[in-house]
């Protein structure tokens, strides 16, 4: 690996909301903590400190900081949008990494569409009477239509880098960054008690936060697509 120095420790301020709308698009799976509590068989492991939470996104954390940092250090400004581009066409090492990461992404492809699929899936039952006698294969149906539109949408974008930043800054921060502090407020409104001004201070400045990043996350990405 090269020395640190042969790196930039910052980019031009242009990438900065690139980069915005791609660390918030690693947020994507805070929609599936709610299923995965729900559908836990003692959801009180789920919370704790050393539960399924707290551990799970302890060691994404770690996998994502290091493979991010191992990766410029490598290749610097030449790294592409997915490391896998930049490994050895002919090394039989890389190729595994790469056969590897599909797997992983064909295995997890489902616990990810899981909510989508099941926000999406009464509304297409309501509206296809086939389904009132066959709803398991109007279902399996919609599914391979789904899988088959977002694998289009994935083929027909050159620039992967630059969709994870706009899908970051157009869908992921509202579920990481609006959703969180607007229902804090709603429920302690509800519930009849008050909320303290370091609450609102804390719920304004990530408000803030989301919409600036959702602003300039989307215009530059949107640019390099």
């Amino acid at each position: 690996l090269p020395s640190l120095s042969e790196r930039e420790y910052f980019s031009s301020w242009r990438q900065l909301p690139l980069y915005f709308g791609t660390a918030i698009f690693a947020f994507e799976g805070i929609a599936l903590v709610l299923p995965l509590h729900n559908a836990m068989r003692k959801p009180s492991d789920f919370g704790r400190p050393l539960g399924v939470l707290n551990v799970g996104m302890a060691i994404v954390t770690v996998i994502f900081t290091v493979l991010g940092f191992l990766g410029y250090l490598k290749w610097g400004d030449d790294v592409k949008s997915s490391l896998t581009l930049n490994l050895p066409p002919g090394d039989i090492l890389a190729q595994s990494v790469k056969v590897m990461v599909s797997l992983g992404i064909l295995l997890g492809y489902a616990l990810q569409f899981f909510v989508a699929i099941q926000i999406m899936l009464p509304s297409v039952h309501a509206k296809i009477s086939y389904s009132k006698t066959h709803p398991v294969r109007v279902e399996l149906v919609f599914r391979l239509v789904m899988v088959l539109v977002t694998f289009i949408v994935a083929e027909s974008i050159l620039n992967v880098g630059a969709l994870i930043s706009l899908i970051g800054a157009l869908c992921s921060t509202a579920l990481a960054l609006v959703f969180p502090p607007v229902l804090e407020i709603i429920l302690g409104l509800a519930q009849g008690g008050k909320i303290c001004w370091m609450v609102w201070l804390k719920n304004s400045l990530i408000l803030v936060l989301a919409i600036f990043i959702f602003l300039t996350g989307t215009f530059e990405s949107l640019k390099e697509l």
